[in-house]
């Protein structure tokens, strides 16, 4: 009994006169940090052993944080505003990796010098080696996801409604027919005036849909242009052959382009006329300033068509440079419409639409990690 107390007062002697040798140098580095910056040093540890600690300031008055960690997230030191550390000791229990870590706030840059030392708990540890390596974990996982498979078709009967085109026709409208008088140069009233004409606005229903594609006009002076214009009308089937019977006037085949040609008188007053776009520059027209203008000419009679400007509200002015005699203008404006008509007609029809089943699946995914751990 005596023999085996001596036995074991003997093995703790050793142990612990091994324990008091001097520490195995792990690092001895100097650490450079600007602002917001974190340096990290990571060692593995044997069961037992006693880290030895030591950290000293080179250029700055502290470093903001100093903290150890027994790898993952487990802290077993930390200090703040470190100036100096001198022999801490950190007692380890568990074989395994750990971290070093520093951090700076500080604007200007810190530099610190750092020692590490490890203490063997026995001569078993005494080679221990404090590197460490990574290893690849991979986590499988299952996920359940539901998917819907498509098994066959069934007919669905069902009725559409269409928009059917029934019928398009083109008609006159005339929009102007007025004589106009236009007084001498010299008189008391303006020798200037003008005429506002409206353009009929797009018509969108239903069964129904109206809209101008073009008009022309006929602008004359006095009984010659009025006869001409009459003579026109006799004649406007032979000049066309027959293809603007269709309409009642010159001017509607005209618009249409069946007719490109009107007789027009060689005698007698002439007008300057203006196409004007709004009531602004008509108002400038008649008062003889710079005026806009999208057609214009001077003549005893005049004639012309007009496809771009189909819609909204325009002027003709009208202006006589006779110093005495007045003028009576003869103007006429025919607009050729463009009337579809449509119908409503429902239609049987039927469509294939899957049946379809879902199916409970599950998905397996790897996922892989990668995590420091000691070298041996």
């Amino acid at each position: 009994m005596i023999k085996k107390l001596l036995f074991t007062i003997a093995i703790i002697i050793s142990q612990t006169s091994f324990a008091n040798e001097t520490p195995i140098l792990i690092t001895e580095t100097t650490i450079s940090l600007n602002l917001d910056e974190t340096e990290e040093l990571f060692f593995s540890f044997a069961e037992g052993d006693i880290i030895e600690f030591d950290f000293e300031m080179v250029k700055g008055k502290h470093l903001k944080e100093i903290e150890v960690f027994e790898m993952p997230n487990n802290k077993i030191f930390s200090d703040f505003k470190v100036q100096e550390i001198s022999k801490k000791q950190i007692h380890i229990r568990n074989k395994g990796m750990y971290k070093f870590k520093f951090y700076s706030s500080s604007l200007t840059k810190r530099v610190g010098k750092i020692k590490i030392t490890r203490i063997p708990a026995d001569k078993s540890t005494k080679d221990f080696n404090t590197n460490w390596k990574w290893k690849t974990i991979r986590d499988t996982i299952y996920t359940p996801y539901t998917q819907d498979s498509i098994t066959g078709y069934k007919k669905i009967q069902y009725k559409e409604k269409l928009r059917e085109l029934v019928k398009t026709e083109n008609i006159e409208d005339m929009l102007f027919n007025k004589s106009q008088r236009v007084h001498s140069y010299l008189g008391q009233n303006k020798s200037s005036t003008y005429l506002r004409v409206d353009l009929p606005n797009p018509i969108i229903s239903e069964l129904k849909e109206e809209k101008v594609i073009a008009w022309a006009y006929w602008i004359g002076v006095g009984q010659e242009a009025q006869q001409s214009y009459l003579e026109n009308a006799k004649s406007v089937g032979e000049l066309a052959n027959g293809i603007s019977s269709m309409y009642g006037t010159p001017l509607a085949g005209l618009a249409m382009g069946t007719i490109t040609e009107l007789l027009i008188p060689k005698t007698g007053e002439d007008v300057l006329y203006s196409f004007i776009p709004d009531y602004e520059n008509a108002q400038k027209f008649i008062n003889g300033l710079t005026y806009l203008q999208f057609d214009t000419g001077k003549g005893v009679a005049a004639y012309g068509k007009n496809s771009n400007r189909t819609q909204g509200t325009f002027y003709i002015g009208l202006s006589n440079d006779n110093q005495l005699q007045g003028i009576d203008v003869d103007v006429k404006v025919v607009a050729i419409k463009e009337i579809k008509t449509f119908e409503i007609v429902e239609y049987n029809r039927e469509r294939e639409e899957p049946i379809t089943v879902t199916l409970n699946k599950t998905r397996m995914s790897v996922n892989e990690t990668k995590v420091r751990i000691p070298f041996e």
